[in-house]
C-alpha cells in the first residue's frame, strides 16, 4: 500500500492539486553551504526544481552558493533569521550547537544507508528531525537528499596503519573532528569552497569530502596521490531542506505535503545517481597511474569503532534530544539484527 505522502505527492506532480496554480507565485531564496560541484549544481538546484514541480510552480526557488547569503557553515542561522527563506544543508554542520545534529546528518556510528533511510521515512526519523529543528533552531526541516559511504581520505600521506594516521592534519566535519583526535590526528573544519585549495597547498595532509562522484568533480585526485578507503568516518549522509518557521507555517497542508514529496524525490534520486556514477568514477581511480588506492586494515577499522563508541558515551547526558534520537536509532538497528537472513 502506498503511503498518503506518496499519493498526495504524486497528485501534486500530476497537477491534481492544480487549484494552487491560481495562487500568486511565492519566491524563496535558498541558502546553501556548497561552493560548487555536484552538491550545488545537481542536489541543491535539483531540490529547488523539485519544489517548483511538486507545487505546480506556486513556489519559485532561487539557489545561492555558499557564502552568498551568510556564512557557508551557518546556513541554519541564515534561514532562522529570515535572510533566506529556505536552504539545502547537511544537518551535521550544526553539531557545534547541538551534537544531535550529527545523528540526523550521519556520522561514524550511524546505521548503513538502507537501515537509516527506513528509519528516516518509516521509523519516525523525519518527524523527530522536524520537531528538533523547530524546538532548537526555530526552523522547519525535511529530508532532502542522501549519499552512501564516502571515501576516507584524499591524502598526501599514505595511511597503511593506525600509526600512519597519528599526527596527520585532516579536513573533516561533524563528529569526526573530535573522534579523529582520539586516533591521533589533528583536524580542521573548512567550508566546501576552501577544501580543494587547502589540499592543493598542503595546508592539510588529507581531506574527506564525499563519494567518488562528489570527489572527482572537485579534482582532489589531481593534487593528492593517495586515495584511502573505506569511509569509516561517514557510512552515509542525510541532507535536509530547511524553511523559516514563518514561511513554513504559511504553507497550506497540500504545499507542505508537496514539499516533503520533493525532498523525498531528491533523497532517492541522489542515491541512485551516486550509485550509478560512483562505479565508473571509482574505476578511473583504479586505472590511474598517478594515484595509489589504500584499503584501511581491520586494525584501523576496529580502532575507529572503539573511538566512536567512546565519543558517544562521552556526550552530555543532559542533552535529552541526543539521548532520545540515539536510542531511537539503536533500537531501530536492533530490529534489523536478523535482516541479513532474509534480505
Amino acid at each position: 500500500m502506498k503511503s498518503n505522502l506518496l499519493k498526495i505527492g504524486l497528485a501534486g506532480l500530476l497537477g491534481l492539486g492544480a487549484v494552487g496554480t491560481a495562487q500568486a507565485q511565492q519566491k524563496l531564496d535558498m541558502a546553501t553551504p556548497w561552493g560548487g560541484g555536484i552538491m550545488l549544481e545537481y542536489v541543491a538546484r535539483g531540490a529547488a526544481a523539485n519544489m517548483e514541480m511538486t507545487t505546480n510552480n506556486t513556489i519559485k526557488v532561487e539557489v545561492y552558493p555558499g557564502g552568498t547569503l551568510g556564512k557557508a557553515l551557518k546556513v541554519t542561522d541564515t534561514v532562522a533569521k529570515g535572510v533566506a527563506q529556505t536552504s539545502h544543508n547537511w544537518p551535521g554542520y550544526d553539531w557545534g550547537v547541538d551534537r544531535t545534529a550529527i545523528l540526523f546528518g550521519g556520522f561514524a556510528g550511524s546505521m548503513e544507508w538502507d537501515k537509516m533511510m527506513h528509519w528516516v521515512f518509516r521509523g519516525g526519523g523525519q518527524e523527530m528531525m522536524m520537531e528538533w529543528r523547530l524546538e532548537k533552531f526555530n526552523v522547519a526541516s525535511i529530508p532532502c537528499g542522501s549519499a552512501p559511504r564516502e571515501i576516507f581520505l584524499h591524502s598526501h600521506k599514505a595511511v597503511r596503519s593506525l600509526e600512519d594516521y597519528v599526527g596527520m592534519k585532516v579536513r573533516t566535519a561533524g563528529a569526526w573532528a573530535e573522534i579523529a583526535t582520539k586516533l591521533g590526528a589533528s583536524t580542521v573544519i573548512l567550508a566546501g569552497a576552501e577544501v580543494y585549495p587547502a589540499l592543493e597547498r598542503k595546508v592539510v595532509d588529507g581531506i574527506e569530502w564525499g563519494t567518488p562522484t562528489h570527489n572527482i568533480v572537485m579534482g582532489f585526485e589531481k593534487v593528492a596521490k593517495y586515495i584511502i578507503v573505506p569511509g569509516v568516518h561517514q557510512p552515509l549522509a542525510v541532507h535536509e531542506c530547511e524553511f523559516s518557521k514563518s514561511v513554513w507555517d504559511g504553507f497550506d497542508d497540500l504545499q507542505k505535503t508537496q514539499l516533503k514529496a520533493a525532498g523525498q524525490l531528491m533523497t532517492w534520486d541522489l542515491y541512485l545517481k551516486l550509485g550509478n556514477d560512483d562505479a565508473p568514477n571509482w574505476m578511473s581511480y583504479v586505472n590511474s597511474k598517478k594515484n595509489e588506492i589504500i584499503d584501511l586494515p581491520q586494525e584501523f577499522k576496529d580502532a575507529a569503532k572503539a573511538a566512536t563508541d567512546q565519543w558517544v558515551t562521552e556526550q552530555d547526558q543532559s542533552n535529552t534530544w541526543f539521548t532520545k534520537v540515539w536510542k531511537s536509532q539503536v533500537d531501530y538497528a536492533a530490529l534489523w539484527s536478523q535482516a541479513s537472513r532474509y534480505r
